[in-house]
C-alpha cells in the first residue's frame, strides 16, 4: 500500500490524523453512493478453466464447486471490468457447456449441459460426467451443512500466478529468466517483513547480518558477494530500489517501508537494467498505488519485550480520474538485552525501537494514455544499538547474554528518512514512455558501545536526485520487445566519526564531505523469431556508465596521531564500465522455461571514509564481475506445484577489500582481490491437497578468493569469504481448515537453517550454523455483521528459543553479535 510520510511530532501526527480524517469522510461519502451497486472488479486473462474459475472465486471471496474432469482441457476467453458475482460468472463461462446453480450454503455449483457445443469447448466429452459431479457435490453439501451462514473461504487449490517488474515491465515470474523471489502483500505481513532487515532468513543465497556499527544498516550478501562496512562515499553491491528508485545509502535499511505490496529480491549480476552497484543483486521495494476500489485497513499489534504497533490504511477514489491512498505504521518495543546502567543520563537499552513509517500516494489519470503518480515516504527509527557480547577469555559470557551494565552506558541514535517519487506513464501507440523523477534524503545520528572498550559516534546527512526515462514497446506482432533509457543520478553527503578510547581519554575524529554522480544510457530487446514454434526467445542487453566521486576529509582530532592534527586530504576519481548482457530462453512446453544467461556488472569506486593518510586521496577503483547462469522454471500437477533452478558461476575481478590498519581507526579499501563464486538455488511451492500447501528451498554455495593481495603480499591461502554459509535451506507449511461458523483457521509454520560461515575474511570470525522454527496461527473471515473482514493472528519466532549467533569479530575481545530469544506476540486487523 502506498501512504503518508510524516516525523514523529506531535504536530506531524496530528497532520496524518487530520489528512487520514478527511480521505475517511471522502470514503464514506462515496460508499453510501456506491453501498447498493454490489459489484466487484474483476481481472482475470485468458487461461485454463481451473485457473479462471479459481481466479474468479478468489476475487469474489467465495466458493466453486465442481469435479475437475468436468473443465479439463476448457479454456474461458478471461474476465475484466466490474460485475455482480451472477452477471460475472454467466460472463465468463458464456459458450461453454458449463451450467450455473447454487447450493444450499450459497456456493456456485457448475454442472454440464446437455449439449457439448460451444465455441470455448475443447476436446473430449467432459461437460457429460454428471455423475462424478453428483457424487462429489454429495460430499461437499454434507461438509458445509453446520456452516451454511459462515462467511465462505476459498481454500487454496492452485498456486496464484506471481507478477514481477524485474525487466522494467509486468511479466508473470515463471516466465521472467531471472531468479527471483517475490514476496506479496498478504506474505508481507504473514511473515512480518517490513524493511530490508526482515529478509534475513527467507531468501535463499541471501545472508544478512547488522553492520557491526549500527543495526540500522545491513552487511547484506547475495551468492557470497556484500559489504562489511557501509559509508557516504562506498557502494553496496546489492541495489536497494523503492518503486524503481535507486537507495544511495545503506544507512537507515533497518526503518519500516509503509504500505507495500510486494517485495521482489533479484539474484546474480543486474548491471544491465538496474545499473552499477548490483553485483550481487537487487531488491525493489513496491509501494501500493492508489485505484479506484474504497478499501482501508487498521491492525494492532502486542507481543514480547513490551511490543505495541499500529497500521493503518485507507485508499479512496476522490473521482473518475483521482485516487489517493494514505498508509501509516507505528512500532515500539523494549529491546532483549536490558542496559542496566543507571548513572548516566539519557540511556536507552540495547535493541530497543520506536519506529514510524508513512506514506501517501496520488494518482491522476489524466486521459487513458497519461497516468500521473506521486508519492511521499517517510520513516524514522529512534533505536537502541546492537550488542556485542564476550565470548572468549576471562571476560566471556556464556550462553546469550541478555543484560549488562555498561560503564560507558548506551545513548539513543535516530535515522530520518524521506523521499519524494513523480512517475509519469504516457502511452503512445504501441510505445510506453516512462518518467521516474526522485528525491531522497537521509539524516542519521549513531551511537554505539563497543563491549565497553570503546564508544563511537557517527553522524551522516545525504541527499540525492535521480532521473530515469524509459521507453518500452511492442513490434512485428508481439516477436519483439524492448526497453531503452537514460539515467541520472546526483549525491552529497556529510559524514563525522568521533571514537571515544579509555572512558574519554584519547578521542579520534574525523569528517568527510562527498559529492558524487552517476550518468547512463541502457537498451534491452527480446526477439522470438517465428522459427522454432515461437518457442525460443533471444535477449540481448547493454548499459554504458559513467561516474564520478568527490571527496574531503579532514582529521579534526586524530588521537592516535596527533601530529596530522588539521591536515585536509581531497580525492578526486572517476571510472565507467560497458556491461552487456545476453540471454538464451526455451519453452519446453506451456509448463517448462529454460534459460540460459551471460552478463556483466560493475560495483562503482571510491574512497574509505576510515583510510590511513597515505591512502584516502588515492581511494579504490571499480570491481568488475563476469556471471553465467542456467535455470529451469516449471509448473506441475494442474498448476498444483512448481519447482525453480538456477545453477550460476560468478568470477569477480578488482574486489574491493577492507583491510584493518594499526591503530584499528584505520582501515583501508584495495582493489585486492579475485573470487570465484559457484553454486545453485532450488525453489519450490504446491498446492499438496485443497487447503494445504508447502514451500521451500535449497541453496548451496562455493566461495572462494582467487586471490587476496595486501602491501605485495598474497594473503589467499590465509583468508575466507565472509558471509557465504555452503548450505542454506527453508521450508513451510501452511494449512487452511474448512470454513466455520466463528471464522476461517489458517496454521503456518516455518523452519530456517543455515551452515557455519565467517563475519569477516579472517579465520577468527568462524560463526556457527543454527536452525529456527517459526509458527503462526490466524482465524480470519470472523462474522461481524458489518461492511469488512476481521482476523486476529497469533505468532511465534525462534520457537525453539535457539541461542545463535548473528556475527563473530574481534574487538580487543573475540566478540558476537546474538540473534534474538523467542518471541510472541498478536495481530488484530479489520480490512473493508
Amino acid at each position: 500500500m502506498a501512504g503518508l510520510a510524516i516525523h514523529t511530532s506531535e504536530r506531524s501526527r496530528w497532520t496524518l490524523w487530520l489528512m487520514m480524517t478527511a480521505l475517511l469522510g471522502s470514503l464514506l461519502s462515496t460508499t453510501l453512493a456506491w453501498s447498493d451497486d454490489g459489484k466487484i472488479h474483476f481481472e482475470i486473462p485468458p487461461s485454463t478453466a481451473y485457473k479462471a474459475l479459481n481466479l474468479f472465486a478468489q476475487q469474489a471471496d467465495i466458493q466453486i464447486l465442481y469435479p475437475f474432469d468436468l473443465v479439463k482441457d476448457m479454456q474461458l476467453k478471461g474476465l475484466s471490468g466490474r460485475y455482480s458475482i451472477a452477471g460475472g460468472i454467466e460472463t465468463l463461462v458464456a459458450g461453454t457447456c458449463l451450467e450455473i446453480n447454487a447450493s444450499a450454503a450459497g456456493n456456485l455449483v457448475l454442472t454440464a449441459t446437455d449439449t457439448n457445443e460451444g465455441i470455448w469447448f475443447m476436446r473430449s466429452n467432459k461437460c457429460s460426467n454428471k455423475g462424478v459431479f453428483t457424487a462429489l457435490l454429495a460430499g461437499f453439501t454434507t461438509l458445509v451443512a453446520n456452516a451454511e451462514e459462515a462467511p465462505v473461504q476459498q481454500r487454496a487449490v492452485i498456486l496464484e500466478e506471481v507478477v514481477v517488474t524485474a525487466q522494467k515491465r509486468e511479466e508473470s515470474l515463471q516466465e521472467t529468466p531471472i531468479s527471483i523471489t517475490a514476496f506479496s502483500a498478504r506474505e508481507l505481513e504473514n511473515q512480518r517483513i517490513s524493511n530490508v532487515m526482515d529478509l534475513a532468513n527467507k531468501v535463499p543465497a541471501l545472508n544478512l547480518v547488522p553492520f557491526a556499527g549500527t543495526r540500522v544498516a545491513p552487511n547484506l550478501f547475495i551468492r557470497g558477494m556484500g559489504n562489511l562496512n557501509t559509508q557516504s562515499t562506498n557502494d553496496m553491491a546489492t541495489g536497494i530500489y523503492i518503486d524503481g528508485v535507486p537507495v544511495g545509502r545503506g544507512i537507515g535499511l533497518a526503518t519500516d517501508f509503509a504500505d507495500l505490496e510486494r517485495i521482489e529480491v533479484l539474484r546474480g549480476p543486474q548491471g544491465t537494467l538496474w545499473g552499477r552497484n548490483t553485483t550481487a543483486g537487487a531488491i525493489n521495494f513496491i509501494t501500493q498505488k492508489p485505484d479506484d476500489e474504497l478499501s482501508g485497513l487498521v491492525q494492532l499489534t502486542a507481543g514480547s519485550w513490551e511490543e505495541r504497533g499500529v497500521r493503518a490504511s485507507i485508499n479512496a477514489p476522490l473521482n473518475d480520474k483521482l485516487f489517493v491512498r494514505a498508509g501509516y505504521m507505528y512500532t515500539e518495543n523494549d529491546g532483549w538485552v536490558d542496559n542496566n546502567n543507571s548513572t548516566l543520563p539519557n540511556q536507552i537499552n540495547f535493541n530497543e525501537d520506536e519506529k514510524e513509517a508513512m506514506k501517501l500516494a496520488v494518482r491522476y489519470e489524466a486521459t487513458d494514455e497519461i497516468t500521473v503518480d506521486y508519492g511521499y515516504d517517510f520513516s524514522n527509527m529512534t533505536y537502541g544499538n546492537l550488542f556485542y557480547q564476550v565470548i572468549d577469555g576471562p571476560n566471556a559470557v556464556s550462553g546469550r547474554q541478555e543484560k549488562a551494565s555498561p560503564t560507558q552506558g548506551l545513548y539513543p541514535s535516530d535515522a530520518d528518512i524521506s523521499g519524494h517519487n513523480l512517475t509519469l506513464t504516457w502511452m503512445l501507440g504501441d510505445i510506453t514512455l516512462k518518467s521516474i523523477t526522485a528525491y531522497r534524503d537521509l539524516d542519521s545520528n549513531t551511537h554505539m558501545n563497543f563491549i565497553d572498550s570503546f564508544t563511537q559516534s557517527r553522524t551522516m546527512d545525504q541527499n540525492q536526485f535521480s532521473q530515469e526515462l524509459q521507453f518500452l514497446g511492442d513490434a512485428m506482432d508481439g516477436r519483439l520487445s524492448y526497453v531503452a533509457g537514460v539515467f541520472y543520478i546526483e549525491e552529497e553527503a556529510d559524514e563525522t566519526a568521533i571514537s571515544s578510547f579509555a572512558g574519554g581519554a584519547l578521542v579520534d575524529d574525523w569528517m568527510v564531505e562527498a559529492e558524487a554522480t552517476s550518468a547512463a544510457a541502457f537498451g534491452q530487446v527480446t526477439w522470438t523469431p517465428s522459427g522454432f514454434d515461437e518457442k525460443l526467445a533471444l535477449t540481448l542487453g547493454l548499459r554504458y556508465t559513467s561516474d564520478t566521486r568527490d571527496a574531503r576529509k579532514t582529521y579534526r582530532n586524530p588521537g592516535f596521531t596527533p601530529d596530522i592534527t588539521g591536515l585536509v586530504l581531497d580525492g578526486d576519481t572517476d571510472f565507467d564500465s560497458t556491461d552487456p548482457m545476453v540471454t538464451l530462453a526455451y519453452t519446453f512446453s506451456d509448463n517448462i522455461n529454460g534459460y540460459a544467461k551471460y552478463s556483466t556488472g560493475y560495483r562503482a569506486g571510491g574512497f574509505n571514509t576510515q583510510s590511513t593518510p597515505e591512502l584516502f586521496s588515492a581511494g579504490f577503483d571499480k570491481e568488475d564481475v563476469d556471471s553465467y547462469e542456467v535455470g529451469l522454471k516449471s509448473k506441475f500437477f494442474q498448476d498444483r506445484a512448481l519447482v525453480n533452478l538456477a545453477v550460476f558461476y560468478n568470477e569477480y575481478e578488482n574486489l574491493q577489500v577492507d583491510q584493518v590498519r594499526s591503530p584499528p581507526v584505520f582501515v583501508d579499501t584495495l582493489n585486492a582481490g579475485a573470487a570465484t563464486m559457484s553454486g545453485m538455488e532450488i525453489e519450490g511451492s504446491a498446492v499438496l491437497v485443497a487447503g494445504l500447501s508447502a514451500n521451500f528451498y535449497y541453496a548451496y554455495l562455493n566461495a572462494e578468493y582467487d586471490s587476496y593481495i595486501d602491501g605485495g603480499v598474497e594473503l589467499e591461502s590465509s583468508r575466507v569469504v565472509p558471509n557465504s554459509p555452503n548450505w542454506q535451506v527453508g521450508a513451510g507449511l501452511t494449512y487452511e481448515f474448512p470454513s466455520t461458523g466463528f471464522g476461517d483457521v489458517t496454521v503456518s509454520i516455518d523452519y530456517r537453517s543455515q551452515d557455519e560461515f565467517y563475519s569477516n575474511p579472517k579465520k577468527t570470525t568462524l560463526t556457527s550454523g543454527y536452525e529456527i522454527w517459526n509458527a503462526r496461527l490466524e482465524l480470519a473471515q470472523i462474522p461481524l455483521g458489518i461492511v469488512g473482514d476481521l482476523r486476529v493472528a497469533a505468532w511465534g519466532k525462534n520457537l525453539g528459543d535457539e541461542e545463535y549467533r548473528l556475527s563473530t569479530t574481534n574487538l580487543g575481545e573475540l566478540s558476537a553479535q546474538y540473534g534474538p530469544p523467542r518471541s510472541t506476540g498478536i495481530d488484530l486487523t479489520y480490512e473493508f
